[in-house]
């Protein structure tokens, strides 16, 4: 199966003048609109990452990007702030009656997506065991939705710093569906869409990165970046490739 890939569209990224706003990434809007567009219209799995920073005491260590802990952004994504919304670019669904309310997960301003929080490293073992539980639980209604050719909810993985395999349950969500593929796209080429496609390339997923709908944030780590993804195996498509689904294999 392919999955569509969504790498941190976030407000903050996204927006100028915004708290960490991803030079030209606004130019990258029309295409990944067009790509949500897309995956909405032949109920392509979406799934992704999202950044979101605490600034506590509790999250001191996954936030060593954070300048007030040494690192080399200023704060973003902040929780419960504006500035960690999806622009609307790439939301799928946005009615205020999420049906996912059983599974405790976080909505959003009237997104219907499915957040699912990083595992905290003080949480017991019983706290771990019920949020894998909850996984295991969305996991069997995608199943379900599948079958019925009903559409799938929207699935993201905060994170607190570049790398979403950080958050154990995308490692979970990867081994329950085993997507063969993904179509990748968002920001930034050199943080965190590089940590995504290294990843999933390193676990035998074949990573498309859409090089129309992606920004990073300096020309010299970019093209560094995009030299690491192709090593690794990842391909490089336009958008137009996407939607006249000329990728090779088979259709999601």
């Amino acid at each position: 199966m392919r999955i569509f890939y969504d790498v941190d569209t976030q407000k903050d990224f996204m927006n100028k003048k915004w708290a960490l706003y991803v030079p030209d990434a606004e130019l990258i809007k029309p295409n990944l609109e067009k790509l949500t567009v897309h995956a909405k219209a032949y109920g392509i799995a979406v799934v992704g990452s999202v950044d979101r920073h605490f600034g506590t005491e509790e999250y001191k260590d996954r936030e060593g990007e954070l300048q007030r802990r040494g690192g080399p952004f200023p704060d973003h994504c902040m929780a419960r702030t504006i500035g960690e919304t999806k622009i609307r670019e790439t939301l799928l669904y946005t009615i205020k009656d999420a049906r996912v309310a059983d599974l405790m997960m976080t909505c959003r301003d009237g997104d219907e997506s499915i957040y699912i929080p990083h595992l905290s490293e003080s949480m017991d073992v019983w706290g771990q065991i019920e949020w894998a539980c909850r996984v295991d639980s969305l996991m069997l209604r995608f199943q379900k939705t599948e079958e019925k050719g009903c559409r799938f909810i929207p699935t993201y993985f905060e994170k607190q710093s570049y790398d979403v395999f950080t958050n154990p349950a995308f490692g979970c969500l990867l081994g329950l569906i085993k997507p063969k593929e993904a179509v990748v796209y968002g920001v930034a080429t050199d943080y965190c869409v590089k940590a995504a496609v290294l990843g999933m390339q390193k676990r035998g997923i074949q990573c498309y990165v859409v090089e129309d709908a992606i920004k990073g944030v300096a020309p010299e780590t970019t093209e560094t970046a995009i030299q690491e993804m192709r090593k690794a195996g990842a391909k490089f498509v336009k958008t137009r490739d996407v939607l006249e689904e000329r990728l090779g294999g088979k259709k999601s």
